[in-house]
């Protein structure tokens, strides 16, 4: 049985730490004693969620101001962190979403997908990877999605670069093996500010409800407790897999019944 005690004392980078999913993975970790390093593009709700998780918690949360996509900048936060001491764990979560069909959409949308999705993990797991094994431990999860397993209408650049980011995971297990594990997580509907803003009404709200098996939207802590056992030692043996935490969504064969 997982304890989640195996986090104290864990030293974890999450990106996009500040809200959503990533402020709920801050706080669960933090709430098991871990010490956080957060960052983002908002210092307001970054400060923020640290102060919060900090008055709950015996915990030091280190919040940094930062564009993920900006290869310099991740570079030099990174080698900062490492140089204070090694880094246990590395939640790639910041996304980015934009949506539109195929033959309206603009170059620069569907590069701005890649970017944040596929480009900014490449640069933080480039930066993480030496030090990590040098020290010849740590974990990394990137958060993929089951729109990079499954077709979705106007969501073509996203769902190729979170397929890619699938693929760039397994690679990645092979190249970090004997010492560090990488894997990915593939969520399915979350219930996050996110998600909220892009099914604005009730119908459309039953509707994704009814087309999930288990006939509910996840809570970000059933996505943050997955997450902390790929990062934690119970998880040892196990790199290069991509768990689905979607409800039984893409297992649906929908026959129309």
């Amino acid at each position: 049985m997982f304890k989640e005690d195996l986090l104290k004392g864990k030293r974890i980078l999450v990106t996009g730490g500040g809200t959503g999913l990533g402020k709920e993975m801050a706080t669960h970790y933090g709430q098991h004693g871990a010490d956080l390093y957060i960052c983002g593009r908002r210092e307001n709700v970054l400060k923020d969620t640290a102060t919060e998780i900090e008055d709950k918690y015996d915990v030091k949360v280190n919040y940094e101001t930062l564009d993920i996509r900006a290869s310099s900048d991740v570079e030099s936060y990174i080698d900062g962190i490492f140089q204070e001491g090694p880094l246990d764990g590395l939640v790639n979560n910041a996304p980015s979403i934009h949506t539109g069909k195929i033959i309206d959409l603009e170059m620069s949308a569907w590069r701005t997908n890649f970017k944040a999705n596929l480009d900014a993990v490449f640069i933080t797991t480039k930066t993480v990877l030496p030090w990590m094994i040098k020290a010849k431990t740590g974990a990394i999860v990137n958060i993929a999605s089951v729109v990079g397993l499954k077709g979705v209408a106007y969501m073509s650049a996203y769902g190729a670069a979170k397929a890619g980011l699938i693929n760039f995971t397994r690679a990645t297990a092979i190249e970090a093996a004997p010492h560090v594990r990488v894997n990915s997580i593939i969520p399915g509907a979350v219930m996050t500010p996110a998600t909220e803003r892009a099914i604005p009404d009730e119908k459309l709200m039953e509707a994704t409800v009814n087309s999930i098996p288990l006939k509910r939207i996840a809570e970000p802590a059933e996505l943050a407790k997955p997450i902390a056992f790929l990062l934690s030692s119970d998880a040892s043996f196990i790199t290069g897999a991509s768990l689905v935490v979607d409800g039984g969504k893409t297992a649906d064969l929908n026959a129309g019944n």
